[in-house]
């Protein structure tokens, strides 16, 4: 199956402008190279600086049919149009978060994860490329490609270990349980080639561009210290276990910790998040938004 053929799933303007894009790019049949995973599944690159061993790319998602899809397509053939007519001289970052600022209501995750995918054949189908220089021009891509704009940080949440933005960087993450006295500790070397997961529910993963679309969150309770956080987020999982809670670092000028029902999410989520936060958790629930936009809260 060639590379085309798989992207017409997603938009047939968009695959047949990947293959302009590859075709560029190649001087030899890359097409039978190309190995997609199903969608969803999480893949870690470990691409030494030696190796001249092409990895799998990140998959290509559908481009599936909702409220936001024809934003999504449009931002889809911007990416096609702008790689074409760019090549590898690219710069990642800045290219991917104009796209997400002109297309505010596009999925990012689909696009992040088709940007990365187009950028991965690329660059392992130059021939013009040592192996060794196709790993570091990789490595560098996708860290670019799936970089997050900045904001409040996680330290805790009770359903799974929060993400951190310290790529390569070992940390130690609490996972709080519905029991106070029981912190479960996680020793997590984050990558920052580890293409993002499709996410659900009112705690998000910070976006990969702030927008009025993803930068409310909706506040449960505030402590002093961190340990006074994890008791009250787990105390809160004991009141209300149908939730989940996550523990944030002060942020800004504020020194509290804050334990969040709602994180990185639209307006229209966050104010359902505090319906029912007021109405099952904490009366006194609140709203808060980023300021910012762009690459910080």
């Amino acid at each position: 199956m060639g590379a085309n053929t798989v992207l017409r799933t997603s938009s047939g303007s968009f695959a047949a402008g990947f293959g302009a894009v590859l075709h560029s790019h190649r001087r030899s049949n890359i097409a039978r190279r190309v190995m997609l995973a199903a969608a969803g599944s999480v893949l870690v690159f470990s691409v030494p600086a030696f190796s001249q061993t092409h990895p799998q790319c990140p998959p290509v998602p559908n481009l599936e049919v909702s409220s936001n899809s024809v934003d999504t397509k449009a931002a889809l053939d911007a990416v096609s149009k702008r790689l074409a007519s760019i090549g590898l001289g690219i710069n990642v970052r800045t290219t991917r978060d104009n796209i997400l600022k002109d297309n505010p209501r596009a999925d990012q995750l689909v696009i992040v994860l088709t940007m990365a995918n187009m950028l991965c054949e690329m660059v392992w189908s130059d021939t013009t490329l040592s192996g060794a220089e196709k790993a570091a021009r990789f490595q560098s891509m996708m860290q670019d490609v799936y970089s997050r704009a900045l904001g409040p940080e996680p330290v805790a949440r009770t359903d799974k270990p929060p993400h951190s933005r310290r790529d390569g960087q070992a940390d130690l993450l609490a996972l709080a349980s519905a029991n106070a006295s029981k912190v479960i500790r996680v020793s997590e070397t984050v990558s920052g080639n580890v293409p993002p997961e499709a996410q659900t529910g009112f705690l998000r993963d910070p976006p990969f561009y702030v927008n009025d679309f993803n930068k409310y969150f909706v506040i449960v309770g505030s402590a002093r210290t961190r340990t006074d956080g994890l008791r009250l987020m787990s105390d809160l999982k004991s009141k209300a276990p149908q939730y989940d809670f996550a523990l944030y670092e002060p942020y800004g000028d504020n020194p509290n910790y804050g334990v969040m029902m709602a994180s990185w999410v639209s307006r229209d989520d966050a104010i359902e998040a505090l319906r029912l936060a007021r109405r099952d958790v904490a009366p006194d629930a609140y709203l808060w938004a980023c300021r910012g936009s762009g690459q910080s809260c």
